[in-house]
């Protein structure tokens, strides 16, 4: 069975600065006497939470490959693609770099997409077009994709 990749990053760090952020500006307006302060402390708790939740959604990214079974979380749900079900893989843009939306057909003939957010993850690239090769060689890549392919081969991080 293969190991789950690891984060890029660390979460703890950014965080840890979001909530003595917001602690400090929460003590500087209780402190304080000004009229409205209690809809300042709201608007502020409102905030950190939202750039918590923010944060837990990217460290919830996940991709392991087992075989001919490949296993991707993005933020809630596990999806397990096997390797003879993938029909197309997209590339989409983030701020970290390019991840990558697997078009499977179910037994059905359904089409169902997944999202493998690789570039929150260590050599993320890598192992998902390492897979892609051996496993599924089958799946359409787009032009994104294609020309990520041609680098992680020329960079010698892929066969």
């Amino acid at each position: 069975m293969g190991q789950p990749l690891v984060l890029s990053y660390a979460w703890q760090p950014p965080a840890l600065v979001a909530t003595a952020v917001a602690a400090l500006c929460v003590a500087g307006v209780a402190r304080s006497d000004a009229p409205g302060r209690a809809a300042v402390v709201a608007v502020v708790v409102a905030l950190w939470a939202l750039v918590v939740a923010l944060i837990w959604t990217r460290s919830r990214a996940y991709l392991r490959v087992d075989g001919s079974r490949l296993t991707v979380r993005r933020v809630r749900r596990m999806h397990t693609v096997d390797a003879s079900q993938l029909v197309r893989v997209r590339q989409f843009l983030t701020r970290r770099g390019p991840s990558y939306r697997l078009v499977v057909r179910d037994a059905d003939g359904r089409e169902h997409s997944f999202v493998a957010p690789v570039a929150l993850l260590r050599t993320g690239h890598s192992t998902l077009f390492g897979w892609i090769l051996a496993r599924a060689p089958q799946a359409e890549l787009d032009r994104g994709s294609a020309r990520t392919l041609d680098q992680l081969k020329v960079r010698g991080l892929v066969g």
